[in-house]
């Protein structure tokens, strides 16, 4: 949609305005092996509570920056985690998933840095850019705690939602949690 004049994007996002809301396809509903687990991580956002406007600096239209997150698990939980996973879905985009805005593996520090995935635009981090005219989409910013080492069992393969759903097994999970962030875009902005 990048390439279209603004008028007819916002008449596409208009007709496509029922087209949305597809929650039950994101990463932590979808997954048999996160879902059964309890959401216990609690996620922030410098941004504000969840649910709060994702400002434009984080967006393709600004700096395009990941916005500030941070997480903290109840006492004791933490000697268990090998890795964070963190995921970002739009499940308002009008397609038949979720778009994946990110996936990425935070090992400890221990092990080292960051093993990054890739979205559908085959790059790390895309700013939300909903349709102009679609409506306000929800952005779920997922953060998965893991007792199992998934960079190991990855190898050099690619890290995607889809290996995800079938690599991830009930004991590789130890918690969940998320904050979300809107954004919509209007004639103007």
């Amino acid at each position: 949609m990048d390439h279209l004049p603004s008028s007819i994007e916002a008449i596409l996002g208009r007709c496509l305005a029922h087209r949305r809301g597809r929650d039950s396809l994101l990463l932590t509903r979808a997954s048999e092996s996160i879902s059964r687990q309890p959401s216990i991580i609690l996620v922030t956002s410098s941004l504000g509570p969840s649910g709060s406007s994702i400002s434009p600096e984080h967006t393709p239209l600004g700096d395009n920056t990941f916005p500030s997150l941070s997480w903290t698990l109840p006492l004791g939980l933490e000697d268990y985690v090998s890795s964070y996973m963190i995921i970002i879905e739009d499940p308002d985009a009008p397609l038949p998933q979720p778009v994946v805005n990110v996936a990425a593996v935070k090992l400890l520090i221990s092990r080292g840095g960051f093993r990054y995935g890739t979205n559908w635009g085959q790059n790390i981090w895309s700013g939300p850019r909903p349709i102009l005219a679609h409506g306000e989409h929800r952005y779920f910013f997922q953060v998965i705690a893991l007792k199992a080492d998934l960079v190991t069992r990855l190898g050099n393969k690619p890290l995607t939602k889809d290996w995800l759903l079938r690599e991830l097994k009930p004991h590789d999970v130890l918690a969940w949690g998320e904050w979300i962030g809107t954004c919509e875009r209007r004639h103007g902005s």
